[in-house]
C-alpha cells in the first residue's frame, strides 16, 4: 500500500504503550492507521510534567522517540508519521518542561492539563459529593496560564473535565465561563496555536467531540485560524475512528484546513 495523496484525513493524538494507560505496541497503532487510510498520524505518547522522573515518564518518553522514528522509517511512504508528546501539566514544574522541550526535536506539541495543581486527574474523582463548578473555574484560569505560557502546537481536548461527569453533574452550557474561554481562545489566536478537535467523546458516554461545535466555531469568530483533529486513540481499534466526524465539525465552524504538523510547522490541509 502506498501513501495516499496529501490530504485532510489525518489522526493528531494517539497513545501507544510508552503511554501508561496504553498497551498497544506502536507499530500496530500505526499499522492501524495504514489500514484507515489515513494519510498521516502523530504519535503523541503522554508525559505528565510533575512525574515526568519519579513515576519514569522521562525513560518512556525516550523510549516513544526512539521508536517514533524507527516507525516513520518503516512506514516511509505508506503512512507519514510525526513524532510528538502530549505534554499534561507543564506550568506544575515549569523548569523541567522547558528542559525537556530544549531535548528534544518533535514534529507536534499537544498541551495538556488533566488536573489541577496538587489534585488528582478528573478521571479520577468521585463525583457523587462533589461540586463540580469551582473545579471548573480553576480549570479554565489554569489553561488560560497554560495557553499563555505557550510553548505547544495544539491545545488538547478543552473540555476534557467534561468527559467524565455524570450526566446529571454536567453543566448544560458553558455560559459560567464563556468570559474564560474566550479569553483562551485569544490568547492562542494571537500566539498561533491550534485548537485540537478531539473525537474520543464521541465513542465516549458525553457524545460529542472536545470541545464541540459551538466552541469551536467561537475559536474562529475570535481569530482562531489552526485545528487539528486527533482520535486519543490508546488502542488500534480506535485509530482515525472517528476522524472524519471532526473534520466535518471544524468545516461546520467555518475552517476550510486543518492542520499537520511536522518539524514544528503546520501543513494546512483542505477539508474536503
Amino acid at each position: 500500500m502506498s501513501i495516499p495523496a496529501k490530504n485532510a484525513f489525518v489522526d493528531f493524538h494517539t497513545h501507544t504503550a510508552w503511554s501508561p494507560d496504553s498497551e498497544a505496541a506502536m507499530e500496530r497503532m500505526c499499522a492501524a492507521g495504514e489500514a484507515a487510510g489515513l494519510y498521516a498520524m502523530a504519535v503523541t505518547d503522554h508525559v505528565e510534567i510533575p512525574a515526568y522522573r519519579a513515576d519514569g515518564y522521562d525513560k518512556a518518553l525516550a523510549g516513544s522517540d526512539r521508536e517514533a522514528g524507527e516507525m516513520q522509517v518503516k512506514f516511509a511512504g505508506r503512512l507519514r508519521i510525526a513524532r510528538g508528546v502530549e505534554l499534561g501539566e507543564p506550568l506544575h514544574d515549569l523548569p523541567v518542561a522547558e528542559e525537556l522541550l530544549a531535548g528534544y526535536d518533535f514534529d507536534v506539541v499537544i498541551g495538556s492539563l488533566h488536573n489541577l495543581k496538587d489534585d488528582q486527574d478528573f478521571y479520577y474523582y468521585d463525583y457523587t459529593n462533589t461540586d463540580v463548578l469551582p473545579l471548573l473555574d480553576r480549570y479554565f484560569e489554569e489553561v488560560l496560564a497554560m495557553v499563555r505560557w505557550g510553548r505547544f502546537h495544539t491545545l488538547a481536548h478543552l473540555t476534557y473535565p467534561f468527559r467524565y461527569f455524570p450526566a446529571e453533574k454536567r453543566p448544560p452550557d458553558y455560559r459560567r465561563w464563556q468570559d474564560a474561554i474566550d479569553a483562551i481562545f485569544r490568547a492562542m489566536a494571537e500566539k498561533g496555536l491550534a485548537l485540537e478537535i478531539n473525537v474520543s467523546g464521541l465513542r465516549q458516554a458525553i457524545g460529542k467531540t472536545l470541545p464541540d461545535l459551538p466552541l469551536v466555531r467561537r475559536f474562529r469568530e475570535l481569530g482562531g485560524e489552526l485545528v487539528t483533529v486527533g482520535s486519543d486513540a490508546h488502542a488500534p481499534e480506535d485509530v482515525a475512528r472517528p476522524v472524519r466526524e471532526g473534520l466535518l465539525t471544524a468545516k461546520e465552524a467555518g475552517f476550510r484546513y486543518v492542520a499537520a504538523f511536522f518539524g514544528g510547522r503546520p501543513e494546512l490541509l483542505p477539508i474536503p
